[in-house]
């Protein structure tokens, strides 16, 4: 699992530390990235990489994730083409892009899409 723009890590710890999966949080700022690593960097099964999301994303193996988060992260902040295709192109066939996007003051809404 990969969540994209993982802030202070507390989300993708939460599913690391409830699931038994295992995590790699990524974010483009080095604070977030130390926090998170003070805070959950001695979970077994969890990591944090200081990169940013397209570029973590065209870095790893194709097909090697199984999902792809992002709550209130990457796609909330960076032109999401070049993100849908950097995550497609990581995502194993069935593996999924799980997001929530801030629609305005008062509403989220929460997307799954699996890749085929």
């Amino acid at each position: 699992m990969v969540e994209l723009d993982c802030g202070g890590g507390h989300n993708l710890a939460h599913v690391v530390a409830r699931q038994g999966a295992t995590g790699i949080g990524v974010d483009r700022d080095p604070a977030k990235i130390r926090r998170a690593r003070a805070a959950y960097g001695r979970l077994p099964g969890i990591r944090f990489v200081l990169a940013d999301a397209v570029d973590h994303l065209t870095a790893v193996a194709p097909a090697s994730v199984d999902v792809c988060l992002s709550i209130f992260g990457a796609f909330s902040f960076t032109d999401p083409l070049p993100l849908l295709h950097a995550t497609s192109r990581a995502l194993r066939p069935g593996g999924l892009l799980a997001l929530t996007l801030r629609i305005d003051d008062r509403h989220d809404r929460v997307v799954v899409l699996r890749r085929r």
